[in-house]
């Protein structure tokens, strides 16, 4: 396999790069022959770097081998597994040098779709390796870090009822979704968002970061990870019958022309609710109680992303 002439330009380049890959990601199927794979791709294309590949072990174990590899002035960490992966290693190169990466093995991948990172893991991996780093935004809701979206309302108690399913996917979540939807009762919040109040009755809330849930889901189509803002999302309770049409816009982007949806930028924002709020972040259940404190980190993450003037080698699927 030859390279193309512009990939030769990184081929004397020295840097340190760390792979911390979940071995149970939802569509990792032969994880030793995706690490060979890796390994073969890396000396092919830096053969002069330093390359480890790190195994997470237990929840929350990937935050700390991302801060290992911060702390040690690696050049690059990236995240092979789902959204919730990607959130654990991000959070932990939030405020270092050191930039996220991203191989997507998960069903929803929903910020490698924003930042146009193949879904073939080879292919993204060689998009990391020859890509550019920039800074972008990162979210805070009651001291947790997101990087794409958190919600509360339907999207917060689906996310905790797909949670509970012993297979993945997209069909799974759209199963987990239809089981919710017909029992589901519409919150009522109320909060400020930089210091302006509301109160609302609301099917879902989200607050974005980047424009999609995963999966092509697109619920913040102007949404950017790097304008210093979050996005406030509002779905106002509709009739059941508006459903299919709603779920239409939201697969195609058109989701914010609907009478149902408003939104609004903010840095600070509090949401109060006389109930405990079931939520979500970056997809993965929480539990947030009564009250939502949210904040945005402006530039607080390195991040790779593919550049386009370089093409990708070809690959193999693995």
């Amino acid at each position: 396999m030859k390279a193309t002439p512009i990939a030769w330009l990184f081929y004397f380049r020295h840097m340190k790069i760390a792979l911390v890959i979940n071995p149970k990601a939802g569509t990792l199927r032969s994880k030793d022959a995706l690490i060979e794979s890796f390994e073969r791709k890396a000396s092919e294309l830096l053969p002069q770097s330093e390359f480890r590949i790190l195994l997470t072990e237990y929840p929350g174990h990937a935050t700390i081998l991302a801060k290992e590899s911060a702390d040690n002035a690696f050049d690059i960490c990236i995240a092979a597994g789902g959204d919730g992966t990607m959130n654990e290693v991000a959070s932990g190169l939030t405020g270092s040098q050191t930039a996220l990466g991203i191989v997507p093995l998960g069903s929803g991948n929903g910020l490698a779709r924003h930042l146009k990172i193949s879904l073939d893991p080879l292919t993204a991996f060689t998009q990391m390796l020859l890509g550019t780093s920039r800074q972008m935004d990162v979210g805070m809701v009651n001291d947790r870090k997101f990087f794409l979206a958190a919600g509360i309302g339907f999207e917060g108690v689906v996310a905790h009822r797909f949670a509970g399913k012993n297979t993945r996917g997209f069909f799974q979540y759209l199963l987990s979704s239809a089981e919710t939807f017909f029992h589901y009762q519409p919150i009522n919040v109320a909060g400020s968002a930089d210091g302006i109040g509301f109160s609302s009755t609301a099917f879902t809330l989200t607050l974005a970061n980047g424009s999609e849930y995963g999966n092509g889901a697109i619920i913040s189509p102007g949404s950017k990870i790097d304008d210093g803002f979050l996005q406030f999302i509002r779905i106002k309770p509709f009739p059941i019958w508006r459903s299919v049409g709603l779920f239409i816009r939201l697969m195609t982007g058109s989701l914010e022309s609907s009478r149902y949806y408003e939104s609004q930028t903010f840095r600070k924002l509090r949401i109060e609710s006389a109930i405990s709020l079931n939520g979500h972040i970056d997809g993965e259940p929480v539990v947030f109680g009564n009250v939502l404190d949210a904040e945005i980190i402006p530039m607080g993450l390195w991040i790779r992303h593919p550049q386009a003037a370089i093409p990708v080698l070809p690959t193999q699927k693995v």
